[in-house]
């Protein structure tokens, strides 16, 4: 899938060229970021050698949603938007529940996210995975790789709101203000495969995965627009990261 560029392309730093390719996107890209149609999608593309979290089932609407629905084993998910989810603890009513799906239950429209404006509001409840480090939690680490023309540039690694980076080698590049460690995957060649594999169709995507238990791999989404096209890294990186994507 190609777009047109800009003619001071190469001047830009990283986060710039997403926000502009952001706002190219169409609809064939709304395949790959709803997400129930995205575990299809990568189902067909790689087989058993990736696994999607089971969807327990599919809401009929916003209000469709019950007391079992709250297990604390399910997530919650909309598969229009980045965000909307909700991870069921004990401080979350059925009311404010729907209250929230409520509020989602309208069209993700951003000029800079168009992939998402095409997508039907819908929401579904997932199984949380066993995560290799955490276990069964509401927030699992999640594994992004930035992809360029098939080729995984950077991979970052996010608990919650905590983030550190690496190269493709497992190098530590940056960390958090508040860093954690996390072990080199052993299943660190077979996730770098996989990208070239899922990311072949893309002048650029993020592909996020969780790793289970026994080093299973899952796959968590497609991501054409990290952060909306906002700086994440510093400016240097960001600059070198820019320079790879002609």
């Amino acid at each position: 899938m190609l777009f047109s560029k800009p003619k001071n392309w190469m001047e830009l730093p990283m986060f710039k060229k997403i926000h502009y390719y952001g706002s190219q996107l169409t609809i064939e890209y709304a395949e790959y970021v709803d997400k129930l149609q995205a575990k299809h999608k990568v189902k067909e593309i790689c087989g058993d050698d990736i696994q999607v979290a089971k969807v327990v089932r599919i809401l009929d609407s916003y209000n469709d949603l019950t007391e079992h629905d709250l297990d604390k084993n399910y997530i919650i998910k909309s598969s229009h938007g980045s965000g909307w989810n909700i991870y069921n603890d004990a401080s979350i009513t059925l009311n404010e529940a729907i209250a929230k799906l409520k509020s989602w239950n309208n069209k993700y429209n951003s000029c800079i996210e168009k992939q998402y404006s095409f997508i039907k509001p819908q929401f579904f409840i997932e199984e949380k995975i066993c995560d290799s480090i955490l276990g069964y939690t509401a927030h699992a680490c999640v594994y992004m790789f930035r992809c360029i023309h098939s080729n995984p540039i950077s991979i970052s690694v996010k608990y919650k709101k905590t983030q550190n980076s690496y190269d493709t080698n497992w190098n530590l590049t940056q960390t958090p203000k508040i860093p954690f460690t996390i072990p080199k995957p052993t299943c660190l060649s077979k996730l770098l495969d996989l990208c070239k594999l899922l990311s072949s169709n893309f002048e650029f995507v993020r592909l996020d995965f969780y790793i289970g238990k026994n080093d299973i791999i899952y796959f968590s989404e497609f991501t054409f627009t990290p952060a909306g096209g906002y700086q994440v890294f510093d400016i240097e990186t960001e600059m070198k990261q820019g320079l790879m994507w002609e």
